[in-house]
């Protein structure tokens, strides 16, 4: 019986990709369970002497977006593939933080924080952004992808119907 017990517990091989990891490590911190070896050992395989760094300025970074949030933001369960809305949305916050892009960081800040707590939050993600690129970790950019050829209008004349 606990031989097939053993067999049935998922093995963990490492290598999560870094969004994979904060998405894990923001459902890990909200269920109570932050101080998880595996969480602690891939932050190690990834930022290596910056770990505790980047841990820590992501720990900040969730605070200030949960105390400044506009509402209850959604997080998924543990071992759930899909992400939330919300966590793809503070993804995206992050990359575009960390690629510069002002705007767009903007957009994603107004959407999750109230407008007086958006400064301290957009803070705390610039120090995330460069504790990640500092540990050379770069989240992808988001592609919000191309846009259509512009098609001229023409005017049709109704007959009949009015």
């Amino acid at each position: 019986m606990a031989k097939a017990r053993a067999r049935s517990i998922p093995r963990y091989d490492g290598n999560l990709c870094a969004g994979h990891l904060l998405v894990w490590t923001w459902r890990k911190m909200v269920g109570g369970h932050g101080e998880c070896p595996v969480l602690m050992r891939e932050y190690d395989r990834l930022a290596g002497m910056r770990a505790d760094a980047l841990l820590a300025a992501f720990a900040t970074f969730l605070l200030l977006l949960g105390r400044g949030s506009r509402r209850i933001l959604s997080v998924g369960p543990l071992y759930c593939p899909e992400l939330t809305t919300d966590e793809e949305r503070m993804l995206r916050l992050i990359a575009a933080a960390q690629s510069g892009e002002g705007a767009l960081a903007g957009a994603h800040l107004a959407w999750l924080v109230k407008r007086e707590c958006q400064e301290s939050v957009l803070k705390a993600v610039g120090n995330l952004a460069a504790s990640l690129t500092e540990a050379g970790v770069v989240l992808p950019p988001v592609s919000t992808g191309t846009r259509a050829a512009p098609v001229a209008l023409t005017m049709a004349k109704a007959e009949g119907w009015l």
